[in-house]
């Protein structure tokens, strides 16, 4: 007896040890990407959901690549060179010779259809590919095959990312009411200019509308009233009569470019418009909005919070006015010539379904390595919804929680750290308000961010009723296509912005327009049109 309880103890021990026996070893990941380097955290390797994911997935994630995003291209390049690659690459396609077509063809990438069931492998994004339509052909390449990975839009209204705001204590002051067309904001700015808008007692010191050298062109600038003209600045678009390219001296035989032109002119004239708005940089524009100024002005909605404490503060520093008064309103477009609020948003960021140009392939070491399944069940993952709300909201308990309706609740790890404020401390835990990863971005995690006060909510509820009918999709030209746009695209937008800068100014007559559409169409405006036309065809042919 002693005998058979010794042996079930032995066989007892050996059954509980199992499974640490068996236990794998972690398998490790190589990615190379950018570091997060935000302020709160520096590397991915500290974040809670990289280190929830590992545990899950039993997985080492181990991130190569430089710190900044200065250097990251040059970074690439260097890896690409030595041959010497990652598991997962996340790299712009665009920037390489060939595209990713090429890269498959020079031995870096994995042509993920040769992969026996691949679909099986990865349903969850082959899942998306098939029921979104923008999705696919936004990451489908020229040959028909799908090899990279990117972030997705469930709710593509998270992309209206910014517009046009203006001061609605403003308006309430002088007792009108919010625009809706190009002729009602003409005549509120009037009102601006006319009246002491900003109850300063200073009749003369409003600049209804006003921008700034942002970016290094004017924008956001006097693009603001573009689109109301069915144009955008300086790039190729969409007709949206007839769903073809064209450029905007080109539409209707250049009415709408002169149209709009003449019409700044008058507003600049008339004192509308900030008369240092060709090469205002950013700090005196901020100033003026601050300084309670500016009635109309480019806007993000996770800025308006910040604008209206600024301008609350000059008004208490100053002793007039009511703070509590101050409300900045993002509007919806204006409506002008086709009557539609055309987004003036100059990325057509609202029909970036993915993230095309900020994927992630897996390269032709993962098959070397032996890591192509643990690679695709890692992206897999990434796209399921329990890895979706690890990814953008981090690990239930720690950095939220969800009540029986699955609404989700930020916890004081993220909205009380002692160091850093939730926009800085969130990615500790998550990445809530950044793609670039395989994802699905969620609108909520986002809007908790970005949207947290009723201006905020309302600002972003108002840009997202903008039409997006001149927006292109992005899409690759390929190599012949691009060498004729580039070619051409350059001169041109260098020639058609000095001289409509200049006439809205008043430094060149408007005659001059006249000249300027002629001038482009021999510079071979329509051959520059033709090849984005043709790169266009072939994406909604995917």
């Amino acid at each position: 007896m002693k005998k058979i309880l010794s042996l079930l103890c032995v066989v007892a021990l050996l059954l509980t040890a199992v499974p640490f026996a068996l236990a794998e070893e972690p398998i490790e990941i190589t990615y190379f990407r950018q570091e997060l380097s935000r302020n709160s955290v520096a590397y991915y390797s500290d974040t809670a959901w990289v280190k929830e994911l590992e545990n899950r997935l039993n997985i080492k994630l181990t991130i190569l690549g430089p710190a900044s995003s200065d250097d990251y291209n040059t970074a690439v390049n260097a890896m690409l060179v030595s041959g010497e690659y990652p598991d997962l690459l996340f790299f712009d396609w665009t920037q390489y010779s060939g595209g990713a077509i090429a890269g498959v063809e020079d031995g870096v990438i994995v042509p993920i259809s040769e992969i026996p069931e691949y679909k099986e492998k990865v349903p969850n994004w082959f899942k998306v590919i098939e029921e979104n339509a923008d999705v696919r052909r936004a990451v489908t390449q020229d040959d028909g095959s799908i090899v990279t990975f990117c972030h997705w839009e469930p709710n593509i209204a998270r992309s209206a990312y910014w517009g046009y705001a203006i001061r609605k204590d403003w308006l309430d002051r002088l007792n009108l009411e919010v625009p809706t067309t190009v002729d009602e904001l003409y005549a509120v700015m009037k009102a601006f200019k006319e009246n002491d808008a900003n109850g300063n007692g200073d009749p003369n010191d409003e600049i209804p509308f006003s921008c700034c050298n942002w970016w290094g062109t004017v924008h956001p600038g006097a693009d603001t009233l573009a689109a109301a003209f069915s144009l955008k600045v300086n790039q190729m678009y969409r007709d949206p009569l007839s769903g073809k390219i064209t450029y905007w001296t080109e539409l209707n035989d250049g009415a709408n470019f002169k149209s709009y032109v003449e019409t700044m002119r008058k507003w600049y004239e008339e004192g509308l418009v900030d008369e240092e708005f060709v090469s205002q940089k950013y700090d005196p524009w901020a100033a003026k909005i601050t300084g309670d100024k500016v009635g109309v002005f480019f806007c993000f909605p996770d800025s308006v919070q910040g604008w209206e404490a600024s301008i609350q503060q000059t008004l208490t520093d100053n002793g007039y006015g009511n703070p509590d008064d101050v409300c900045i309103y993002g509007m919806v477009p204006m409506k002008g010539i086709d009557g539609v609020p055309y987004t003036y948003d100059s990325d057509n960021a609202m029909v970036s379904f993915a993230g095309a140009n900020q994927p992630t392939v897996i390269t032709t070491a993962a098959v070397k390595n032996g890591h192509i399944d643990k690679c695709l069940e890692l992206i897999n993952y990434l796209y399921s919804e329990e890895g979706s709300e690890l990814i953008n909201w981090g690990v239930e308990g720690l950095s939220y929680t969800k009540d029986a309706e699955g609404n989700h609740t930020w916890t004081e790890a993220v909205t009380n750290d002692p160091d850093y404020g939730m926009a800085d401390a969130v990615f500790k835990y998550a990445l809530p308000t950044l793609g670039a990863w395989p994802k699905a971005m969620s609108y909520e995690a986002w809007g908790s961010m970005n949207l947290v006060v009723p201006d905020q909510i309302a600002t972003h509820k108002n840009y997202a009723l903008s039409d997006t009918s001149l927006d292109l999709p992005s899409f690759a030209l390929n190599a012949d296509e691009q060498e004729t746009y580039s070619r051409i695209i350059t001169d041109v937008n260098t020639a058609v912005s000095e001289v409509y800068l200049s006439v809205i100014t008043g430094k060149k007559p408007v005659e001059e327009l006249d000249t300027l559409i002629s001038q482009v169409k021999s510079m071979g405006i329509q051959d520059a049109i033709d090849a984005y036309q043709s790169a266009y065809d072939r994406y909604l042919s995917r």
